[in-house]
């Protein structure tokens, strides 16, 4: 009975120097591992649990110029200098050649977001244009179906930070412009103004640049939109960097704030000036340019207060609605033509924000769409005689819309730019003269 006994002993023997030898294989912790600690280890008291350092911020953002220049000009400037990619000089020349009239700044685009994240914004006419046309008994040729187009100036972005000082931009600016009628208006029927073959220019540029983040780049040299061949339009654009250390805030109140939007005009020439020499772009966007619009007589056109909770959509809107005819079905022994079918659109302010309160409190993570609709009565498309005088019979609904779509990070108490747009003038055209800057602010 001894010998198993003395079997089972040394067994539990090997077992026990098996396990110790296991132990010790095992690894220590390390500084890879930051959840495990050895207990009683000293170096454990000396880990912080976060960095005192307050976090930097950055909004990214791309501004678009166009300029006029004489033909005779831009070729002279060619033959003396070479072309670039830095086209800093090149801009800074564009300023002198505005001053002595032999250029004109056309137009200035700019909306603000977040690196990685896809930006736009719009400022156009849209434009009904008859796509079908049917035989009729008498008067000219039926317009029963129609298509939109949309004139005035977009641009979509996406710029993405690499490293500190330098935007990857991948761009797509577009300038669209209405230039009457092919044929032009000879026939009885047709009256100045009415839209029945009309022609479009065209000015659009798809590209990528690699900059740093006070550089301009030449990314066009485009014909004129006008159709002038004594003019050259050039195309500039840079990156526009808005940073800022993340302002205390209140961590232990509830997520939940005030935001509030703002639509500023001001004159194309002052804000130009602001844009070229201003020696602190972050600055300008950051609060800057909202106080040298109001100093500099700028207007306020709308204001919109919203109350929101993080995480959480919202939705504002103050629209009347349109009811418009898309199709429209001239009838044998009518005089007038009948409309088919419907749609409604909205005129008015719309607003869509996702906010997110940031863990500090001190900022606010905005995702938004911003819409101002006008409405601009009616544009016509066909007419009939009726005792002996052309009268109105087709029409369809002009709209002028700008629209911001993007992404952007706010600090508490500072009007922020969002994006720069060009407003319509009194009859629904593009007014490049003048700006629409829209601003939000956080308050909580």
């Amino acid at each position: 009975m001894k010998k198993p006994t003395l079997i089972f002993t040394v067994l539990l023997f090997f077992l026990s120097v098996a396990g110790s030898a296991t132990a010790q294989d095992q690894p220590k912790p390390t500084s890879g591992e930051p959840f495990l600690k050895e207990k009683g280890s000293k170096k454990g008291s000396d880990i912080k649990e976060e960095s005192a350092e307050p976090e930097t911020v950055i909004n990214v953002g791309t501004l678009v110029q166009y300029i006029d220049v004489k033909r005779e000009k831009w070729q002279d400037w060619l033959e003396k200098n070479p072309a670039s990619l830095d086209a800093g000089a090149l801009r800074k020349e564009a300023e002198v050649w505005i001053a002595g009239g032999d250029a004109a700044l056309a137009e200035t685009t700019l909306i603000m977001g977040k690196s990685g994240q896809r930006a736009k914004i719009e400022s156009q006419r849209e434009i009904f244009l008859p796509t079908k046309f049917f035989s009729v008994e008498a008067g000219l040729p039926f317009p029963g179906t129609f298509d939109l187009r949309n004139i005035g100036t977009v641009l979509e972005v996406d710029p993405v930070i690499p490293e500190a000082g330098r935007v990857d931009l991948n761009y797509a600016p577009e300038r669209t412009a209405y230039r009457g009628e092919n044929p032009p208006v000879v026939l009885p029927g047709v009256e100045a103004g009415d839209i029945r073959w009309p022609i479009f220019s065209t000015q659009r540029v798809a590209g990528n640049a690699s900059l740093r983040s006070e550089q301009w780049a030449l990314i066009g040299c485009e014909a004129s939109l006008e159709g002038d061949e004594a003019n050259q339009t050039l195309i500039f654009t840079r990156p526009v960097i808005h940073q800022f250390e993340a302002p205390a805030g209140n961590p232990a109140g509830k997520p939940e704030g005030v935001l509030t939007f703002e639509w500023i005009e001001v004159g194309h020439g002052e804000l130009n000036r602001q844009l070229v020499e201003s020696e602190d772009m972050s600055a300008l966007i950051g609060g800057g340019l909202h106080q040298a619009a109001l100093e500099g007589g700028g207007k306020i056109i709308d204001t919109r207060v919203i109350r929101f909770m993080s995480g959480q959509r919202l939705k504002n809107e103050s629209v009347e609605e349109v009811i418009y005819p898309t199709r429209y079905i001239a009838e044998k022994g009518q005089v007038h033509s009948n409309p088919d079918s419907h749609e409604t659109r909205n005129s008015g302010v719309s607003i869509e924000v996702d906010a997110v309160v940031g863990a500090g409190g001190g900022l606010v993570d905005l995702n938004m769409s911003l819409e101002r609709v006008f409405h601009f009565g009616e544009s016509i498309h066909h007419r009939v005689l009726i005792d002996s005088k052309w009268e109105t019979d087709v029409t369809m609904p002009v709209f002028y819309t700008m629209r911001a779509t993007t992404q952007t990070t706010a600090p508490i108490g500072s009007p922020v730019l969002i994006g720069v747009m060009s407003p319509p003038d009194e009859k629904g055209w593009i007014d490049s003269s003048r700006k629409m800057l829209l601003f939000v602010k956080v308050s909580r």
